[in-house]
This record gives structure tokens, C-alpha cells and sequence, in this order.
């Protein structure tokens, strides 16, 4: 085990996993989706639209707590998969660094 890839057990995965299906109904949770912004790009979207994100992914060790969920667009969460948000922020650079040369 190390820092950025810890073991997560299959039960841990489904516990933190209930634990955002169970943010999801809090009345915390309409509000941040209400705001109608991803977290990532800043893009404006119905709060319908917007998906829940875990910063830190479950299965590298995050766990589904206020300070690391966020509602994001269905496009961002997709692209992000499991990614650390330093890996996400390479990754954007990266493809900023593609688009410009």
C-alpha cells in the first residue's frame, strides 16, 4: 500500500457508496446542485444534469463526506474517472498543451 493507491476492500467501496447514494437525498446536496456549476469546468448546467464526484475517488482511499463531494457535469465525471486531483489537473494541462500547438 502507498499513499496514493491504498487498498480499498470491495466492502469499503460499498459502504462509502451507499454513503453517497444517502448525500444524495440531503437537503446539502440539492443546495450545492442548485448552484448549477461543475465543480471542473465551470460550466452552467440544470441541477438535474450535474453528477456527483468524489475529489479523492472511493477506491483510492476518499470517502463520501462533504469535503469531497461535488456535483459535476456528466462530461467532466466521465473524463476524471479515478484520477487524483493533482492527476486531473496534469491531464488538463496536458490536453490545453495539445490544443495550443
Amino acid at each position: 500500500m502507498d499513499f496514493f493507491n491504498p487498498v480499498v476492500t470491495e466492502q469499503q467501496v460499498k459502504t462509502e457508496k451507499q454513503k453517497a447514494r444517502d448525500m444524495r437525498k440531503t437537503q446539502w446536496w440539492k443546495q450545492k446542485c442548485a448552484e448549477g456549476c461543475c465543480y471542473y469546468c465551470g460550466q452552467e448546467s440544470l441541477a438535474a444534469e450535474l453528477t456527483m464526484d468524489h475529489v479523492v475517488p472511493i477506491i483510492r482511499g476518499g470517502r463520501s463526506a462533504k469535503n469531497n463531494l461535488v456535483p459535476c457535469c456528466k462530461e467532466c465525471n466521465s473524463k476524471k474517472k479515478y484520477m487524483l486531483p493533482s492527476e486531473w489537473h496534469e491531464y488538463l494541462e496536458r490536453i490545453k498543451g495539445e490544443e495550443a500547438g
